[in-house]
């Protein structure tokens, strides 16, 4: 069956679309409930006022999407590009207990999650390089496996989150709040050098 097209205004629930290509379109107030997109390309495509609940992207292109005022509970990626994707735009505010996002072997190199209260987000096996993470509240989050070159930590909340098999992750424990935190134990040695403490076999 051929995609419906993914238009302004549009209102679905528990659809597939799979090989549609927005690259640089604009959707406006539309709605996706339970949907799965597969293998599209919403490349700096602009979201306006859009809403993505309980949906599943997979093996999508989602590089510098624009989510102006645009909502998510419980989305998942797998498999994923989203590259430089400023999620700040997007509206947090106005729904009662957004479930977390959810990434998975995805790359969301240069984005930026600063400030956003996004507790129990699932970040596993990415890439996430040159992220900005700084002021956001995301205890309980799931970061196993991840690359985090060059992310940005200050003031970030990260109690009982689990670096697990992350790599990079270079956190000034006097900047960032890291009570009940699981690292691997090669990881944690680098939290210590980060602090000025020399470590010796």
């Amino acid at each position: 069956m051929p995609n419906i097209a993914i238009v302004d205004h549009l209102d679905c629930f528990a659809e597939r679309f799979e090989g549609v290509d927005l690259h640089a379109k604009r959707v406006n107030k539309a709605e996706f409930e339970e949907c799965t997109f597969v293998s599209c390309d919403f490349s700096e495509t602009f979201f306006y006022a859009c809403r993505f609940i309980d949906c599943h992207f997979e093996n999508c292109n989602l590089s510098v999407m624009k989510l102006t005022d645009t909502k998510f509970s419980n989305t998942a990626f797998t498999s994923c590009k989203m590259n430089g994707i400023d999620w700040c735009m997007a509206n947090w505010k106005s729904l009662l207990n957004p479930l977390p996002l959810k990434f998975d072997e995805c790359i969301v190199d240069d984005s930026n999650f600063f400030g956003l209260f996004m507790e129990g987000l699932v970040m596993k096996a990415c890439r996430a390089k040159e992220v900005d993470f700084r002021s956001a509240l995301l205890s309980h989050a799931n970061f196993a496996g991840t690359d985090f070159k060059g992310a940005l930590f200050h003031q970030t909340h990260l109690e009982n989150a689990n670096f697990t098999d992350a790599i990079n992750t270079r956190i000034d424990l006097r900047t960032n709040h890291l009570k009940g935190a699981i690292f691997s134990r090669f990881e944690a040695l680098g939290l210590l050098e980060g602090v000025g403490i020399v470590l010796v076999d």
